[in-house]
């Protein structure tokens, strides 16, 4: 898959990450980016999505609008699933939950380089 702007490069890595290729999704970041301005290699975003997927199985991601500058995408999305075990410290509630969030994507040569993230609590 090639893909050049920045916004084709976050829609293809959430693609891929909800399809459960996470090898191909890593293909797309960077060896070494910023997450939340600290330093994330490929094996901490792997352990970042297994948490998630391990947590909300049904995870999804609907990206609402995107603004694309140069090499930054910012992104509106929803973010939706059912908190079935531990996500991010939280224990489990069973039940259905959506969030509000917005990010800021840098992507360099195809990669992402840089990720800023602000969602709704749950």
């Amino acid at each position: 898959m090639t893909t050049s702007s920045p916004t084709e490069v976050v829609r293809a890595i959430n693609a891929l990450r909800a399809a459960g290729d996470f090898d191909a999704a890593l293909a797309l970041i960077a060896p070494v980016s910023l997450d939340q301005g600290v330093e994330c290699d490929r094996a901490q975003w792997r352990r970042k999505w297994a948490g998630i997927v391990a947590g909300v199985p049904d995870f999804t991601v609907t990206t609402v609008r995107s603004v694309e500058d140069g090499e930054w995408v910012a992104n509106h999305y929803t973010v939706s699933g059912t908190h079935t075990g531990d996500f991010f410290g939280r224990p489990p509630t069973g039940e259905r939950f959506e969030v509000t969030g917005m990010d800021m994507v840098r992507v360099v040569s195809g990669q992402l380089v840089e990720h800023w993230v602000v969602a709704e609590p749950f």
